[in-house]
């Protein structure tokens, strides 16, 4: 059985500032989280460390895969959902821009393509790609990942069998540097946890 590790990047200076994701890097906070992360994971018999391209995932992943003598493999299909244009525009522009946009991202988010980006269906192709590689290539392994709300939020549907109408429940959606994990043995996917972030107590 594959044990899959996924975990949100840290929280970064674009998180604070309210933008639509597609930079950034980490911030005070958001070491802070990485640092507790990598105390919560270090004894884990990890035997492999991806990550999205992003930097603030490879700024998250790295302390660990230093921590266990292991090199970041960099995936593209953890990369986050592609906003298109709207990546790096402060949200608060888009709702004013585009209001039938953003709301219909909050309300029927599978009905979205983002211009010049992509749409949930998109995503999930890459993450359910990403399982199955995962699976084929450590199929008795305990694998991290560190990647993205959306690919994570992605990677729970899948495993509890959700259509991408669910996206945006806000039971769903993870914390920065939370830990998921998914079990997967003969093509089944099972979610053992979500969005623990137990590690996290006391940081801001």
């Amino acid at each position: 059985m594959l044990r899959l590790i996924l975990a949100r990047h840290g929280r970064t200076s674009w998180n604070v500032q309210g933008r639509v994701q597609g930079g950034g890097g980490l911030d005070e906070v958001g070491r802070a989280q990485v640092t507790a992360l990598t105390g919560r994971l270090a004894d884990e018999p990890i035997t492999a460390v991806y990550a999205s391209p992003a930097w603030r995932a490879r700024q998250t992943a790295q302390p660990l895969a230093d921590a266990l003598g292991l090199p970041v493999r960099r995936r593209r299909l953890l990369r986050d959902l592609d906003y298109g244009r709207y990546a790096g525009a402060l949200v608060a522009d888009v709702m004013q821009e585009d209001p039938d946009l953003f709301h219909r991202w909050r309300t029927e988010p599978h009905t979205v393509t983002f211009d010049g980006g992509e749409n949930l269906a998109a995503l999930r192709g890459r993450i359910e790609r990403f399982i199955r590689e995962m699976s084929a290539g450590h199929p008795d392994g305990t694998v991290f990942a560190a990647t993205h709300d959306s690919p994570v939020r992605m990677a729970v549907s899948i495993a509890h069998g959700l259509p991408d109408s669910s996206h945006r429940e806000d039971w769903i959606k993870t914390t920065y540097a939370s830990i998921t994990e998914l079990h997967v043995e003969n093509g089944v996917v099972r979610a053992a946890c979500h969005n623990d972030a137990a590690h996290l107590a006391g940081i801001e």
